[in-house]
């Protein structure tokens, strides 16, 4: 039969429609428009049962960490009798617009939703739908949702309620005053859809919302748009702004989930990371790593200095005992009796599938019948089959938040390491966390104590890591002429002052004109090195020199600024003439020569230095010459 046949023969059906079976209904739903007056009765009909009965089941949708991993909390998703043709949240929410029904229905919604909130975790928020008709209604009453929370001990505060951007807010003013009720009572607020509704800008810049979702128009294939890209760069800053968290919706691939954790977006949810599903749903292990592994990425690209300590869980791993999952409970047992180890890795062709910690085989073993039903069957009966298992590129820090956060009961469980998927050995946490700390203390030790920058530990291992990768670099090393004349002047204190300000004049200069990923140590005295790349070190150069020029006349007497110099007596005892304190910067680049060790860096930078020093005034002195280390 055609579409214009079964459509005609519809029409002129003698009978209501209620008498066809299901399936039919469903065809006509499909095929005829949402308004034909039979089609309307019958799903307003099944909309009232599902108000009046409740026939509403909640399904729940991670909302993500993007730095962590950790799920914040759950948007809680509505849906219809399985099979009903109200059951996916569109066609039931448009019906009930049409219908006036709205705000019964969300009712119903929220209570689904807020009855099975006890299955989130305590410190973990949930996120409810709010249409913004439902405040217009004169049906509306607050305060029912305060009551529920309170009756069921639930603290407002893990509530947020989500307002969707897609509805047209005709009076933003009187909207916000109604939102301000919900945030008196400890809600927050979230702005959905930001990004593809009536007014992102003004319904965000009226409502400053706690968290803003964006739009998963804006997320789609972010990798592939630098247009999209703009706009998330645009938004972040926005967010900073208002102060406020961005959550991405709709996230669906590796590609997207990078490019946001690049740009900052706080939060994510969609597909790629979990589908809505009750229970509420866990991030995967699989994820969990790639999260880690795009902000190590991340944190790699923006500068080794704010990578942290610089050591990967690789390079510290033990080695203990391994069998695989045929092996019985009883020969393990006997491992833990004869070799002083805590725990053993179940490993199948080079790859772990478990781990089993000493503590936890003799509390089963101890329960009742546990000899019994345990003791000659296979290891696999009773390992951990979901360790927490990691690359061994990982750096130290970003394995212990990973660790940190298990459950209590695994907290001390081994850490097993892999290498290209294959069983490298294992870290316990008390080895980790002695790594770490020793790290830190010997970090900084290596830190400048005045300005807090890295030391000539950092400095030293970070040109070596340079000069190993063989990836394009610039190395500029800045140095004060006639500081030493301004510190027997002026003191030594006004002198760290200074040291102080050339820091932040750096450090605002690579903000300005430089990189993400670039490098800012203090050598010592008044010597500072800034490692970036080739194509930047003009910008920073005239960015350096314009700040330095134009502030350095603050340090400076009226007197002795109007003069143009200082007089300083010189080791001789005479007094001798400083011009005002300039900067020179020597730039080496491995453009036009090849190093194999960091000290020729070094070695080419002194030379520059020197002709950069019988320069008056600000100067930065390229290094032009072809390799003089073949």
């Amino acid at each position: 039969m055609s579409l214009t046949m079964f459509k005609n023969f519809y029409n002129n059906f003698p009978f209501n429609i209620q008498s066809l079976a299901f399936d039919t209904l469903s065809l006509s739903y499909n095929f005829l428009p949402a308004r034909h007056p039979f089609l309307t009765i019958d799903l307003q009909k099944e909309l009232e049962i599902i108000i009046k009965d409740k026939k509403i089941t909640p399904v729940f949708q991670p909302i993500v960490n993007l730095k962590t991993g950790i799920i914040m909390g759950y948007e809680a998703l509505s849906r219809g009798p399985a099979n009903s043709p109200l059951h996916f949240p569109a066609k039931l929410f448009s019906i009930a617009i049409e219908t006036n029904r709205l705000l019964p229905l969300e009712q119903v919604c929220r209570e689904a939703a807020l009855n099975h909130m006890t299955a989130l975790g305590k410190k973990q928020r949930l996120f409810l739908n709010m249409n913004a008709e439902v405040i217009k209604d004169p049906n509306f009453r607050g305060g029912l949702t305060k009551a529920f929370l309170i009756e069921n001990g639930i603290n407002p505060s893990q509530v947020t309620f989500e307002i969707t951007e897609r509805t047209a807010i005709n009076d933003f003013e009187s909207f916000s005053k109604s939102l301000n009720h919900y945030r008196e009572q400890g809600y927050s607020i979230a702005v959905d859809d930001a990004g593809a509704g009536y007014s992102s800008l003004e319904a965000i810049a009226a409502l400053r919302p706690n968290y803003i979702k964006l739009d998963r128009s804006i997320v789609h294939e972010v990798d592939k748009d630098p247009l999209k890209q703009a706009m998330l760069d645009a938004m972040v800053k926005l967010a900073a702004i208002i102060n406020s968290k961005l959550i991405a919706e709709g996230i669906e691939t590796a590609a997207e989930l990078a490019i946001l954790i690049r740009k900052g977006v706080h939060y994510g949810q969609g597909y790629f990371l979990a589908r809505p599903a009750f229970p509420p749903p866990a991030i995967t292990q699989e994820v969990l790593e790639l999260i880690a592994e795009y902000n190590f990425q991340d944190a790699q690209a923006k500068s080794r200095s704010r990578q942290g300590l610089g050591v990967s869980i690789g390079e510290i791993v033990e080695q203990i005992p391994i069998v695989n999952p045929a092996t019985t409970v009883n020969t393990v047992e006997e491992i833990f009796t004869t070799e002083k180890v805590n725990g053993i890795v179940i490993v199948d062709s080079a790859r772990p599938v478990g781990l089993l910690m000493k503590d936890k085989l003799y509390y089963q073993l101890g329960t009742n019948y546990g000899i019994s039903l345990y003791y000659r069957r296979p290891v696999e009966r009773v390992m951990d089959k979901k360790p927490l298992i990691v690359s061994a590129e990982l750096p130290l820090e970003t394995v212990s938040q990973m660790a940190m956060n298990r459950k209590e009961y695994h907290l001390y469980d081994f850490i097993i390491v892999v290498k290209a998927g294959e069983y490298l050995g294992i870290v316990s946490i008390m080895s980790l966390l002695n790594h770490i700390t020793n790290l830190q203390i010997h970090q900084a030790h290596n830190s400048n104590p005045l300005t807090g920058l890295p030391g000539n530990w950092v400095i030293e291992e970070r040109l070596k890591k340079l000069v190993a990768s063989q990836e394009p670099f610039a190395v500029m090393y800045l140095d004060l002429d006639n500081f030493k004349a301004y510190n027997d002047k002026y003191g030594f204190e006004r002198g760290d002052q200074i040291l102080l300000l050339t820091s932040q004049i750096v450090s605002r200069s690579i903000g300005k004109s430089g990189s993400t990923d670039d490098f800012l140590g203090h050598i010592g005295g008044d010597d500072f090195i800034l490692i970036t790349r080739p194509e930047f070190i003009e910008s920073l150069s005239e960015k350096i020199i314009e700040l330095f020029d134009r502030e350095i006349k603050n340090k400076y007497s009226l007197t002795d600024l109007t003069k143009g110099y200082i007089e300083v007596k010189n080791r001789r005892g005479q007094l001798e003439q400083f011009p005002i304190m300039s900067i020179s910067i020597a730039a080496v680049t491995n453009r036009l020569q090849k190093f194999t060790n960091y000290l020729e860096i070094a070695e080419v930078a002194a030379d520059l230095k020197k002709l950069a020093k019988q320069r008056p005034g600000s100067c930065v002195v390229y290094d032009r010459r072809s390799s003089v280390f073949q």
